[in-house]
């Protein structure tokens, strides 16, 4: 009797066994999220970077809120010209975007996924190491209203007869619009140079990625170094 206890004992631990540690591993799940996402950062394409986040991310408070900022750069622009973003040539919003472009796809120079967990069900977390082209913080600081200031007088001393004959013919909104041609590249271009000048920096940080409805999604980083 107690032999048979004994074999009934053991074939129920046995049959108990493969239910330690049965759940699944989502880890490799989690990574691709942080590596889609990140690539996409790279890449610069925003709207890639959202198939792989948290809507709210990039919504109004969110940690990723300025990049959507950038969308309307063109009305943004105008409204700092105080003019209407319709009266732009479409000649300065490609400009303004290729600007846009510019600081995106240099924002990302490279990066590693680390440590991947999960630390409770349904929450992961990868950490990363990126290298980012330029400073965030010191970029907040570029200033080059004065050689915009000198580009600004240079080009008016140069063509102050056709601009008088244009404010004749067309008003102050003909003016606007042919300086805006004539300079924003030039403009755009010393910036982007001045924001690349600030040096790389390198950034560790913890992505948050939650199963949402069956889909792993970023929706949180938190920044360690």
């Amino acid at each position: 009797m107690k032999k048979i206890l004994y074999v009934v004992l053991v074939l129920g631990l046995l049959t108990l066994i493969p239910l330690t540690g049965c759940g699944k591993d989502n880890t490799a799940d989690i990574k691709a999220a942080a590596d889609g996402f990140m690539s996409a950062m790279q890449a610069g394409d925003i709207e890639a970077a959202k198939e792989y986040c948290d809507p709210a991310l990039f919504e109004e408070g969110g940690a990723l809120s300025s990049y959507s900022q950038l969308e309307n750069i063109d009305t943004q622009f105008a409204a700092a010209l105080g003019v209407d973003a319709n009266t732009l040539s479409d000649k300065a919003k490609t400009e303004l975007q290729e600007f846009v472009d510019k600081l995106l796809q240099s924002m990302v120079k490279s990066y590693e996924i680390g440590n991947v967990t999960e630390p409770e069900e349904g929450v992961g977390k990868a950490e990363l190491s990126a290298v980012f082209g330029f400073d965030p913080e010191k970029a907040k600081d570029v200033d080059i209203n004065s050689e915009m200031e000198q580009m600004m007088n240079d080009y008016m001393a140069s063509n102050m007869a056709a601009l008088t004959e244009l404010y004749a013919s067309g008003g102050q909104q003909a003016i606007t619009n042919k300086v805006v041609d004539d300079l924003l590249g030039d403009i755009l271009d010393k910036y982007v140079d001045a924001v690349l000048a600030t040096g790389e920096m390198t950034q560790d940080t913890v992505l948050t990625i939650e199963n949402k409805d069956g889909k792993w999604l970023v929706t949180d980083e938190d920044v360690t170094q």
